[in-house]
C-alpha cells in the first residue's frame, strides 16, 4: 500500500482518533463517531469484541487518513429469497475529511482507494469460503456510492433501514475472484 502504513485499531488507541472528522452531514458523524465511540457505544470497540478487525491508515507522518474495518456476515445471495451465504463485510470505512481527494492525482490513488483495495484484497483472501464482499452504505451519501460503484459493487436488493439511527442504507456488494499475484 504505497503511501499508507495500515496499523491494528486497539482500544489504547482511542485517544488517537478523537479528532477523527468524516465531514458535518448526519451520515459522516455517524462514521466518525463509530471510531471514536467508547466501549459500549456501538462503535469499534465493540466490533473488536465481536471478532472483526479494525485497521487505521496513517502517512509516512504518521498522520491519522482514515480506517477501515472488515468481517464475516451472512448474506442472502443472489437473490433476496436465495439461501444465506457467509460473506466478507466492511461494517465501516472512513477517510479524514483533510484527506479526502488526496493525494493529488488519478482517483485510483487517492487514500480512500488505496483503503478500499486493502479491504478488498483480505475479502479475496477468503474467496472460497466467502464469495462476496458486502457493505452499507448511506442512500444520500452519493459521492461515496458513486465511489463503490466504481470500484465494482452494485445494488444488492432493497435498502436496509438500521433500526438503531433510523438512517436507510444502500446494500452494495462486490463479487469476489481468487487474489492475483
Amino acid at each position: 500500500m504505497p503511501g499508507l502504513t495500515r496499523i491494528p485499531f486497539t482500544p489504547d488507541l482511542l485517544p488517537k482518533v478523537q479528532g477523527f472528522a468524516c465531514g458535518d452531514k448526519p451520515y459522516e458523524r455517524e462514521v466518525s463517531d463509530w471510531i471514536k465511540a467508547p466501549r459500549g457505544g456501538r462503535g469499534a470497540i465493540d466490533e473488536l469484541e465481536q471478532g472483526n478487525e479494525v485497521w487505521l491508515y496513517l502517512t509516512e507522518e504518521g498522520d491519522l487518513v482514515g480506517f477501515g474495518s472488515f468481517g464475516v456476515a451472512l448474506q442472502r445471495w443472489p437473490r433476496p429469497k436465495d439461501p444465506q451465504i457467509p460473506a466478507s463485510v466492511i461494517p465501516m470505512l472512513g477517510v479524514d475529511r483533510k484527506f479526502k481527494k488526496q493525494p493529488p492525482g488519478p482517483r485510483e490513488q487517492h487514500y480512500s482507494a488505496q483503503i478500499l483495495a486493502d479491504l478488498v484484497l483480505r475479502a479475496r483472501a477468503h474467496v472460497a469460503e466467502r464469495p462476496i464482499l458486502i457493505l452499507y452504505v448511506n442512500e444520500q451519501n452519493i459521492p461515496a456510492i458513486n465511489f463503490y460503484l466504481a470500484a465494482g459493487f452494485v445494488e444488492l436488493h432493497k435498502p436496509y433501514k438500521d433500526k438503531n439511527t433510523g438512517y436507510v442504507n444502500k446494500r452494495m456488494v462486490l463479487a469476489l475472484t481468487a487474489p492475483t499475484s
